[in-house]
């Protein structure tokens, strides 16, 4: 809000300048597409909020909504019962979607609690982790820039390292003051 991330104002307990607008949205498919059930890495929280932080929270909270109040942590689990229920979702969303809130809300809806521990966006709009569908764009892998950290590589007859040609390969250019697009890998211009 205003530039800054809602957990600044939360943590710093500043009121928020204004009321977090709804927004409508539509979630066109939801599906549990994998049950981890207590099998996984995943651990409840460790960290507890001090009186102080707590108290920062519920004046930032009260300043959306009057009732807010900020709940004591329940008991700890024992320690042999340490791994929370985890599963995978799979959703299709409209622009402006929170996945985060969507979450959030679900286990409110069945008398719980949930949190997204890991969150990939496989497409956004037509920029997809996998091109499926004509006019999809490919990204670049996240492996890619990893292993240029470890080893840049040589560079071909053109100058460009393996990674540099990755990106250039899926690189687009936009000129938006005429309205179409260039690939740089075609060679076309639109100015």
């Amino acid at each position: 809000m205003d530039g800054k991330p809602l957990y600044e104002y939360a943590r710093s307990g500043t009121p928020l300048p204004r009321k977090i607008e709804k927004r409508p949205v539509t979630i066109h498919s939801l599906e549990i597409e994998k049950w981890l059930g207590s099998d996984h890495d995943f651990r409840y929280p460790e960290q507890v909020l001090s009186g102080e932080q707590k108290q920062a929270l519920e004046k930032t909270l009260r300043s959306v909504q009057e009732d807010a109040r900020v709940v004591d942590e329940p008991e700890e689990p024992a320690e042999d019962d340490r791994a929370p229920t985890a599963f995978v979702l799979r959703m299709k969303v409209s622009g402006g979607t929170y996945v985060r809130s969507v979450v959030h809300d679900l286990g409110h809806a069945v008398g719980s609690a949930a949190h997204v521990v890991t969150l990939t966006r496989p497409r956004q709009g037509r920029f997809t982790l996998e091109p499926t569908e004509a006019g999809d764009m490919g990204c670049v892998s996240w492996d890619v820039f990893k292993a240029a950290v470890e080893d840049v590589g040589p560079a071909d007859e053109d100058g460009h390292t393996a990674w540099e040609r990755e990106v250039l390969d899926k690189f687009e250019v936009i000129d938006t003051s005429v309205a179409t697009t260039s690939n740089i890998k075609s060679g076309q211009s639109s100015s």
